[in-house]
């Protein structure tokens, strides 16, 4: 009798235990790089960050894995108080996203009727951050979404209707 406590007892302890260790192995596979998989420091791209967004105040910066790439996810909030978050490839300091939040409260129809840039200048203004041609461009509650494509490039680009200022930039490989 004892040998069958003893028994269901090493059992239960073993199907735990490689149950935890398969929780730790599936939480680690999204993001299992540390220091010695980036060329930049995480201080190199906070640099690179508060360059790219005037005045940011970094809050969070996060490690992660993005389609094969090493990634530092830079958040923190601007000067006026709304937040921003910049994506910097570790490895070649590329700025790869750029969000930040001008969402208002007005209404779409307000915010649409309210731009000054036209939909032409707006797709100029994304020609020199993107690649390619442009396959989508519209304008939605203020501002201009652009999508271009250049190869297994694709790129998503929100201007702002207002200023002309790059809201968000966002570069992703197609690996079909």
């Amino acid at each position: 009798m004892k040998n069958k406590l003893l028994i269901g007892g090493i059992a239960g302890a073993v199907i735990l235990g490689g149950g935890a260790f398969g929780v730790n192995a599936f939480a680690d596979s999204d993001n299992n790089w540390d220091d010695s998989n980036a060329k930049l420091t995480q201080e190199e791209a906070e640099t690179i960050a508060t360059e790219e967004v005037d005045g940011l105040t970094i809050t969070k910066v996060e490690k992660d894995e993005d389609d094969g790439r090493y990634v530092y996810e830079v958040d923190g909030t601007r000067e006026d108080g709304r937040e921003a978050g910049v994506d910097v490839d570790a490895n070649s300091g590329e700025v790869l996203k750029v969000d930040r939040d001008d969402d208002d409260s007005t209404g779409d129809d307000q915010a649409n009727a309210d731009v000054k840039i036209t939909k032409e200048e707006a797709e100029e203004i994304a020609k020199t951050e993107g690649k390619g041609d442009i396959v989508k461009s519209e304008l939605d509650d203020g501002h201009y979404e652009i999508e271009m494509k250049d190869g297994d490039d694709e790129y998503e680009i929100d201007i702002n209707g207002q200023t002309g200022e790059v809201m968000e930039f966002e570069m992703e490989r197609d690996d079909d």
